[in-house]
């Protein structure tokens, strides 16, 4: 298929890159984000052209938030969007899809980094909160100075110990700026310097803005709970301690009396309500708040920096 480029400019509002096999719905996008002043929009219908236009756009500096269909034919989503954070890992990636949010496929595109999804038939008032969510973001992130140090001296105060890493990517400032600055402080006797500090960050954009999410290691669900089990030895039975009520086994209904000799407890586990999986340990998923790449320990990357604690500041 031949891909549709529409292209105008706007000065004000971000490049918007629509990725939709259906002209009617991707221009039915098209027509409301330009009531709300994106002017600057690009639409092709298929996955392999939707990349090559994210890179040329990329590298002209003109960075697209992506409306992505879910399903095209030529590639999947997720594919398409592995393609597009290697390009950018930071890109924002808006799927659109038919499929509810409970669908298994819609969880697994948001874990790999979509940012949010909008069900279909297109309703605007999705469309727009969407916008309205991600301009809220970039002026917050517009508003940081570069010349004022008070959240530097707040972040100092705040923490027993901290990196230069964190305290620059917190501030938005350069760490040889950072570290002009805290050397200062360090001589005024304000702050000390510690030992070094190794902590995980990003396997794609090195930030260690880093969030964990605790997940059932079969099923990835979250709604979990900790808890006791007993074993009964009688019947063989694993429950959670509440499912033996006055002391009855749920399965072969016999009463348990004596701890070690008809049933045993397994302290500190895990039941997951979605899949009834029992497990010591949880899954834990990394989650990048920067960029929104998900990966797991052993994909992390470790960084070093010199760490530093406030005394009188």
């Amino acid at each position: 298929m031949s891909h549709i480029i529409l292209n105008t400019m706007s000065l004000q509002k971000k490049n918007i890159l629509i990725i939709e096999d259906s002209l009617a719905i991707a221009t039915l996008i098209q027509d409301f984000l330009k009531r709300l002043d994106y002017q600057n929009i690009e639409i092709c219908n298929n996955g392999r052209s939707g990349i090559q236009i994210f890179e040329k756009l990329v590298n002209s500096d003109k960075i697209p938030i992506v409306i992505l269909d879910y399903s095209l034919p030529d590639m999947n989503a997720d594919d398409i969007m592995s393609e597009i954070f290697q390009i950018r890992p930071n890109a924002k990636i808006i799927i659109e899809t038919a499929n509810e949010r409970t669908d298994e496929s819609i969880k697994n595109v948001l874990r790999h980094g979509a940012y949010q999804y909008i069900e279909k038939p297109i309703r605007f008032e999705n469309i727009k909160s969407t916008m309205e969510i991600l301009e809220e973001e970039d002026k917050t992130s517009d508003t940081i100075s570069v010349g004022n140090y008070d959240e530097m001296d707040s972040l100092l105060r705040s923490s027993t110990r901290i990196s230069l890493a964190r305290i620059s990517e917190y501030t938005g400032k350069k760490k040889e700026e950072v570290l002009e600055y805290l050397n200062n402080l360090k001589n005024k006797g304000k702050i000390t310097q510690t030992d070094d500090i190794k902590e995980l960050s990003c396997n794609l954009c090195d930030s260690v803005k880093i969030a964990q999410n605790f997940q059932c290691p079969h099923c990835n669900g979250i709604n979990f709970k900790q808890g006791k089990l007993i074993e009964h030895f009688k019947c063989g039975n694993v429950s959670v301690e509440d499912s033996y009520k006055n002391n009855i086994c749920p399965k072969c209904h016999k009463e348990i009396k004596i701890i070690g000799v008809d049933y045993k407890t397994i302290d500190n586990y895990y039941i997951c309500d979605n899949c009834g999986e029992k497990f010591p340990e949880l899954a834990i998923e990394y989650v990048c708040n920067k960029c929104n790449n998900k990966f797991k320990i052993e994909q992390a990357k470790w960084i070093i920096t010199e760490g530093f604690r406030s005394i009188n500041l």
